[in-house]
């Protein structure tokens, strides 16, 4: 047995009478050696962090929330250096700093992308289509991701002889940003030519594409639907008005077109050969809401005083505002009849089609020295504040 001696003076000692095992031995000489290392020769001190959040910030002139987000797809960036490249890329390019800051937001990995192989590239060919440097920015921050992708070019180059310029692009695309991204061969072609086997004209389908853009883009067999339900709707195709019965199918599905055709029927009295003619002239009523059809229907009935067919033939008046609109321009022909400057049975949509400039040239403007504060209270009721009499 080992005797094991204490000395409170000292730090604890072991004494043993008979020595230690070879591999006690070795073990404690390693031990020592490990801390005698440790102690004696320091670690490299940690690398420095590239703080993203700050770079995007100070260089980016993105907004701290917006920086917080974007850091999530750059946490791997170790330095400024592709980004700084990027950013002088963009400037040069011609994108002010918010135009930057625009596309860095909607897209951050395009600090990561090389010049040489996306950015230049891309930039050339959408310049050599007619896009200038503003909408280049414009097109990269709608399209996010995708602006950097091989086939967004041939996207552009399809779309742009269909819009007719690249404004109408754009506009278009800021509503559906999958104009950018979905599949030409397998989508999008094959949308266009069975459009034009239904008599759509490149025109048709330009101004298809800017009233629902979303419909192109779906897939062809939900296209095929709309077609169909379009002309159900009593549109026939290659007529004036399928194309908008088209956006229209294409927007609401038909349990909401059946909706709206109960209340046409319950608040005017219309028969269905009745609700046809309507939806014929204006398939657009069937996107209002069925609080406006009503409430229009209710006031055209009972306060102008139009007969159910009358409304039928011209069911666009279903559509204008009747604060804004219906009712100001109301109050205006009431006035003029009761001073006999206008015929009696002057035609009502006559009086609420025409454009604000029109209208104003024509009803208020010749009357405003017989009917002095006329113009003035017309505009009063279009703000809602006149609501009876002028």
């Amino acid at each position: 047995m080992p005797l094991i001696f204490f000395s409170a003076a000292a730090p604890l000692v072991a004494v043993s009478l008979l020595p230690l095992p070879t591999h006690c031995c070795l073990r404690l000489t390693a031990t020592r050696a490990a801390a005698t290392s440790t102690t004696a020769t320091p670690g490299p001190a940690p690398a420095s962090t590239f703080a993203v959040e700050d770079y995007l910030i100070a260089s980016c002139h993105l907004t701290p929330p917006q920086a917080l987000k974007a850091s999530k797809s750059l946490a791997h960036l170790k330095s400024a250096s592709n980004a700084d490249a990027v950013l002088a890329f963009l400037a040069d390019l011609g994108l002010s700093p918010k135009e930057v800051a625009a596309v860095v937001a909607s897209n951050p990995r395009v600090l990561c992308a090389r010049i040489d192989r996306s950015l230049a590239p891309i930039s050339t060919e959408l310049r050599a289509l007619g896009l200038s440097p503003s909408q280049i920015a414009r097109l990269a921050q709608i399209a996010g991701r995708y602006f950097l992708c091989r086939s967004f070019v041939s996207k552009v180059r399809f779309w742009l002889p269909l819009f007719g310029s690249p404004e109408r692009l754009l506009q278009a695309s800021d509503w559906n940003y999958w104009l950018l991204s979905s599949d030409l061969e397998k989508v999008v072609e094959p949308n266009v030519a069975f459009l034009r086997k239904c008599g759509l004209s490149a025109v048709d389908i330009a101004k298809l594409l800017v009233a629902a853009p979303r419909l192109v883009t779906m897939p062809p067999e939900y296209v095929q639907d709309a077609v169909r339900r379009a002309t159900q709707l009593g549109v026939a195709p290659g007529s004036q008005m399928f194309r908008h019965a088209l956006s229209t199918a294409g927007c609401i599905g038909q349990e909401k077109v059946d909706s709206k055709v109960a209340v046409l029927k319950e608040t005017l009295g219309w028969s269905q050969e009745e609700v046809s003619l309507a939806i014929s002239k204006a398939p657009r009523i069937l996107v209002a809401s069925e609080e406006r059809l009503r409430r229009n229907a209710e006031f055209l009935l009972n306060e102008v005083g139009l007969p159910p067919q009358y409304i039928a033939r011209r069911s666009v008046l279903l559509m204008y505002s009747l604060e804004r609109r219906i009712v100001p321009r109301h109050l205006v022909l009431m006035v003029l009849k009761e001073k006999g400057l206008v015929e009696q049975d002057r035609c009502f949509f006559n009086v609420v089609a025409p454009t604000e400039e029109k209208f104003l040239e024509k009803f208020v403007a010749p009357y405003e020295e017989s009917i002095p504060g006329l113009a003035d209270a017309y505009e009063s009721a279009c703000m809602g504040k006149v609501t009876r009499g002028l």
